[in-house]
């Protein structure tokens, strides 16, 4: 059965061309692949290239995850990408770490900002800043703490001005986190991301197929009233 979510679903961590394909066949469009090598989930750039990338369409959104803005890994993975005949439109690259010479406003590439508490300001100065990535687990903590009301007029005060129709906003979440609806009243969560984890594997990265059609098919079920899927 088709997902059928206008790209309202992101996987994290996807390795493998199995995988991936029986995501395409469930309707997934938005992907997401680690470059970061003490990740589980690391994905090696001739295997993106030859095995992933092959498998993508040109409609699909590519999220590629480097641990630091400084890896030269990261110039030669957009050579290649454009050598393949993509466009870098629908590409997008998260960040852990921004180095002093490679900071967002010299960045030449669409680029989202996870949000943390210490969040420095000027990472949303340069001209290819797409939008935010928040954790559920950060959000769920302000509503139990009933801050989350204030904290999302201080966020929508700060940043409205930055934030257009466009703009991406991730909520990352696992597999056993219970979706609050106040999460979605008041902030407009366009993507909700799962990882590719032990949740979902028989053994180290060997994803259990039938586990992942019936994972999705409950995401489907309880975000339905938060989506129109």
């Amino acid at each position: 059965m088709l997902v059928n979510m206008e790209q309202k679903l992101r996987f994290e961590g996807v390795y493998d061309q199995r995988t991936l394909r029986h995501l395409k066949l469930s309707g997934v469009k938005d992907f997401s692949f680690d470059f970061s090598p003490t990740s589980f989930n690391f994905v090696q750039e001739y295997v993106f290239l030859e095995n992933l990338l092959t498998i993508l369409d040109p409609s699909d959104k590519i999220f590629l995850h480097f641990k630091r803005s400084n890896d030269p890994m990261i110039e030669k993975l957009v050579l290649d990408i454009k050598k393949n005949g993509r466009s870098l439109e629908n590409v997008f690259f998260e960040i852990d770490e921004w180095s002093n010479e490679m900071g967002p406003q010299e960045f030449s590439y669409n680029y989202l900002i996870n949000y943390t508490n210490d969040l420095d300001h000027k990472n949303l100065r340069g001209d290819h800043f797409r939008g935010f990535i928040f954790n559920f687990t950060f959000l769920e903590y302000l509503y139990n703490q009933k801050l989350i009301r204030k904290f999302a007029i201080n966020f929508h005060t700060h940043f409205q001005t930055i934030l257009s129709e466009h703009s991406l906003m991730v909520l990352q979440a696992n597999w056993d986190s219970n979706l609050i609806s106040t999460l979605f009243d008041i902030f407009d969560f366009n993507v909700l991301s799962y990882p590719i984890n032990s949740n979902l594997e028989i053994c180290y990265r060997n994803v259990d197929l039938k586990k992942l059609t019936s994972e999705i098919e409950i995401f489907k079920k309880n975000t339905s009233r938060f989506f129109n899927l």
